[in-house]
């Protein structure tokens, strides 16, 4: 198997440290430096997914996020502001309860929606 390149090595990385899943743009802005296309990172990514290493994250009219599949179950919340993607670590749960009567639950996502930290503080005009 021949050794990942830099760049992925990089992608990998910054989807392990990030404090959320990320899009394509902003794995691509954040390693603006190495010189990095965005053609390069989706194709990066699309190989991270196939692989198992990384998993889609869908979020409701934004670009697919990406974070590595290891992770324990857990949720995103998106600012409405900014709109980073954060990690909501924990579930709910129960959420069979609210399953109708002869269906089969299978998995769920919960996506929180407001303002991060940084955007509530910051005054509007």
């Amino acid at each position: 198997m021949p050794r990942p390149s830099d760049h992925a090595v990089a992608v990998t990385r910054l989807l392990e440290e990030a404090q959320g899943p990320l899009s394509a743009d902003e794995v691509r802005q954040a390693l603006a430096e190495t010189g990095i296309g965005i053609a390069t990172v989706y194709r990066l990514l699309k190989r991270g997914v196939e692989d198992g290493r990384y998993i889609p994250i869908e979020i409701p009219n934004g670009p697919t996020h990406y974070e590595p599949a290891d992770r324990p179950h857990h949720h995103h919340f998106e600012c409405l502001t900014c709109h980073r993607v954060y990690d909501v670590m924990g579930c709910p749960g129960h959420l069979d309860e609210l399953t109708p009567e002869g269906f089969s639950l299978e998995s769920h996502d919960v996506l929180l929606r407001g303002h991060c930290v940084t955007c509530s503080e910051t005054p509007t005009p």
